[in-house]
Parts: structure tokens; sequence; C-alpha cells
């Protein structure tokens, strides 16, 4: 019986010991591989692939909500908390004043051809935070028949209750077409 113990309690401990090395090589190369990036990442330089069924809801609700001037559809998949950067330099808190926004903003125009480019669900590993990115071209007709283009760049944050709660847009200036 002591045998058998014995025998349990050294591959107990070999078992131990082999997953702390195996931990311990894991944030060993996580730190190397950001080591050996020119300049140190200010928020996370481990990601890995996100849940795709995020990349739909964004698509669907942001992208083709807008095309289809449905924003009431927004409440759905947005938190109340939404904090929105946009690309013109105006920040947007909140579900309600976003929503007003976004509605403003589509009455300039008379129709909206969205084409995306990519979309990337991704997660953050050592930040347990699942974001969104999206890169698209946007055709806007005004109401005045005059058209802009733009290349739009964005990356949404997915809270914990699966609503997007963050909003960061780019866009290469727009032209007239």
């Amino acid at each position: 019986m002591r045998k058998i113990l014995s025998v349990f309690a050294v591959a107990f401990v070999i078992t131990a010991c082999n997953n702390e090395t195996k931990t311990d090589t894991t944030n060993e190369a996580q730190v190397k591989s950001a080591a050996s990036l020119p300049y140190i990442p200010g928020y996370s330089a481990s990601f890995k692939m996100g849940n795709s069924e995020y990349s739909s809801m964004i698509l669907q609700g942001s992208w083709k909500d807008w095309e289809n001037n449905t924003m009431d559809n927004m409440k759905s998949w947005l938190a109340d908390t939404i904090v929105a950067f946009h690309s013109d330099n105006t920040t947007i808190k909140g579900l309600d004043s976003l929503t007003a926004r976004w509605k403003r903003g589509r009455a300039k125009y008379t129709s909206v051809i969205d084409s995306i480019d990519a979309v990337i669900p991704v997660y953050s590993t050592d930040k347990n935070e699942n974001w969104v990115l999206v890169w698209a071209r946007e055709i806007n007709t005004k109401t005045d028949g005059s058209k802009d283009t733009a290349s739009v760049m964005e990356t949404w944050r997915i809270n914990k209750d699966g609503k997007a709660d963050l909003l960061l847009q780019y866009d290469r200036a727009k032209r007239k077409m």
C-alpha cells in the first residue's frame, strides 16, 4: 500500500512540476514575443480569433441597419453605456444619444451602399475582452444627388453581456465622386 501511495505522490509531483513548467514557458513565450516587438503594445499583444457571432451582430446592427436606415434596431445589440469615438472627432455617450446622432447623420443621405472588405472577431486573452474589427467602403448619396465615398475602419468592444459598449471609428477623408 505504501508503495502505491509513494508512486501516486511521485506522479503527482512530476505532473505538477510539468504543469508549472508549461505555464511558465507559455508566459515566458508571451513576454519574449512582446519583447521582440519594436514597441511594447499598451493594451495587449495577446489575441486569438474571437466569436464569429459578434461579427454577425456588428455587421447586421451597425452596417446593415445604417444602410437600410433602421437605427431603432440598435437597442438589441448596443449597451446602454455605449461610448462612440467617431472619425469626425466627436464622442457620443449613451444609447439614446448615439441613436439620435446616427438618425440625424443617416437623414442626410438618400442612399447608402456599404461593402465590407474584412470583419475579424478577436479575443484578448490577457484582458478577457472580445472585439470586432471591420474594414469597409461606403458610398453615400446625399439628398442633392452628390456622392461621397469613404474607407472606414471600426473597432468594437463587446462586453460580458454580449453587447457592444465601445466604438472606435476611423475613416479617410471623404471625397466627391
